[in-house]
């Protein structure tokens, strides 16, 4: 009986290593609230270079309304900065619903964004975008896909 009960004894002291996490980093809603922070912020300073790097992922797909989708963080800068040279003065965007299943996750939105082209009067679109994230594996969410349309008619 002393035999079982030393095995017994020793068994219940061994002590299970603490199993390894990966970074969790903020939750899904949390992390795009935060995103459409700094995309707005990118906007209105005019910084294409620090809006990409904040916001996108380097593989990150852009798809404009008429025109075919720009790939890649260079071409998607390129893209901003040519609306913001347009005129932009402000973007506003208003999040309607989000999701998430492990490591992607979704957001519907709304904006208005703001131009006054040069030489131009004042110019206002209101339209909706769709964007789905990703966790990078530093546990922080990037855009992959963003795409967006005016709710104006075709001119």
């Amino acid at each position: 009986m002393a035999k079982k009960a030393t095995k017994k004894a020793a068994a219940r002291s061994v002590k299970k290593a603490p199993k390894k996490v990966a970074p969790k980093g903020p939750s899904a809603a949390e992390a795009i609230h935060k995103l459409g922070l700094a995309f707005m912020k990118g906007v209105s300073a005019k910084n294409s270079q620090a809006l990409v790097a904040a916001f996108y992922a380097p593989d990150a797909v852009l798809m404009p309304p008429n025109q075919p989708p720009l790939e890649g963080g260079e071409n998607i800068r390129l893209a901003l900065q040519g609306m913001m040279d347009a005129g932009v003065t402000s973007l506003k965007l208003e999040t309607i619903a989000t999701g998430s299943s492990g490591d992607l996750a979704w957001e519907r939105a709304r904006y208005t964004l703001s131009m006054t082209p040069p030489g131009g009067a004042p110019v206002q679109d209101v339209g909706k975008s769709l964007v789905v994230y990703r966790r990078q594996p530093s546990g922080q969410w990037r855009a992959l896909v963003d795409m967006y349309s005016s709710d104006q008619p075709a001119q």
